[in-house]
C-alpha cells in the first residue's frame, strides 16, 4: 500500500484540465464568469504559493511571543473583515465588539484543544496553535457575521413587536430574545447540517487530506471528531459573544429601540 501520494508541481499544473473543463462549460452556457474564473485561478494559485512560503516561515519560529502576536494579528484582520462586511447595517463599535468576540472564544476552545485534547507541549508549537487558531477565527468570524446579519433584519421585522413589548414593561433582554434565537439557530445552521452528513454525505477536506498523505483512517477520524466539536462549539459561542454585545449597542439607556438603518 503506498503510503503518501506526493503532488508535484507537474501534477498541480494538470489540475488546470479541470478548470478548463469549467471554462469550456461556462463559455457554451454564456454565464459570463470567464474572466472572474481565470482571475480567481490565477489569485488561487499565487496567493497559496505565497502563503506556502510564509507559512513555513512561521513553523520555523520556536517563540511563544511570535506567535501571540501572530494570533492576535489574525483576530484583528478577522474582526476588520467581519466588520467590514455590516456597511449596510451599521452598528456602533462593531469592530470592537466582533474582535473582542473573536479573541474571547479563540482563547477558551484553542486553550482547550491545547491543554486537554492534544496536550501540546509548548503550547505554543506552531503546527498547533497556527492551523487550529486560524480554522477556529476563521469559522467563528464568519458564523458571528451571519448571526449579526440575521440579527440586524429581525430587528427590523420585528420592530413593532419590540416596541410593543418595551412598551408594556419587558426589559430589552426579553424583547429581543427572540429575534436573538432566531439569528444564533439561522447561523448554526451550516454547521449542524455539516455533523448530520459528515462522514455519510462527504468526507471533510481535512480529513481526505490526513488520509491522502498517509495518515491512518481512524486517527483522522478521531482528529475530525475533534474539529467537528471544536466548530459546533466556537461558531455557538461567537455568535452568542456577538449578539449579546450588539443587541445593547441599538437600545438608548431608556430602553428605546434606536432607529435601524439599512443601507443600500
Amino acid at each position: 500500500m503506498q503510503e503518501f501520494y506526493h503532488i508535484t508541481w507537474t501534477d498541480v499544473f494538470v489540475s488546470l484540465v479541470l478548470v478548463g473543463l469549467t471554462l469550456a462549460l461556462i463559455r457554451w452556457w454564456k454565464i459570463g464568469l470567464e474572466k472572474t474564473l481565470i482571475i480567481g485561478t490565477v489569485r488561487s494559485f499565487v496567493q497559496l504559493t505565497f502563503m506556502g512560503y510564509v507559512l513555513t516561515f512561521f513553523f520555523e519560529q520556536r517563540h511563544w511571543s511570535f506567535m501571540i502576536g501572530l494570533i492576535v494579528v489574525m483576530t484583528l484582520i478577522a474582526g476588520f473583515e467581519g466588520a467590514r462586511r455590516q456597511k449596510k447595517t451599521p452598528i456602533p463599535n462593531y469592530f470592537l465588539i466582533l474582535t473582542g468576540s473573536l479573541f474571547t472564544t479563540l482563547v477558551i476552545v484553542l486553550g482547550v484543544i491545547l491543554a486537554f485534547i492534544l496536550d501540546v507541549k509548548p503550547w505554543y508549537y506552531p503546527y498547533a496553535i497556527i492551523p487550529i487558531g486560524g480554522m477556529i477565527i476563521g469559522n467563528a468570524m464568519n458564523s458571528a457575521t451571519l448571526a449579526t446579519n440575521r440579527f440586524m433584519s429581525e430587528l427590523q421585522h420585528r420592530r413593532r413587536e419590540i416596541e410593543m413589548m418595551l412598551s408594556l414593561g419587558s426589559p430589552v433582554r426579553a424583547a429581543v430574545q427572540d429575534s436573538i434565537r432566531e439569528s444564533v439557530q439561522a447561523a448554526l445552521i451550516p454547521t449542524i447540517n455539516s455533523m448530520m452528513t459528515v462522514g455519510i454525505v462527504f468526507l471533510p477536506g481535512i480529513m481526505s487530506g490526513q488520509i491522502l498523505s498517509g495518515v491512518d483512517p481512524m486517527i483522522a477520524v478521531r482528529y475530525q471528531i475533534m474539529i467537528m466539536y471544536m466548530w459546533v462549539t466556537t461558531t455557538a459561542l461567537a455568535d452568542i459573544l456577538v449578539l449579546a454585545l450588539v443587541y445593547r449597542q441599538l437600545f438608548t439607556s431608556k430602553a428605546q429601540l434606536k432607529q435601524v438603518n439599512v443601507r443600500r
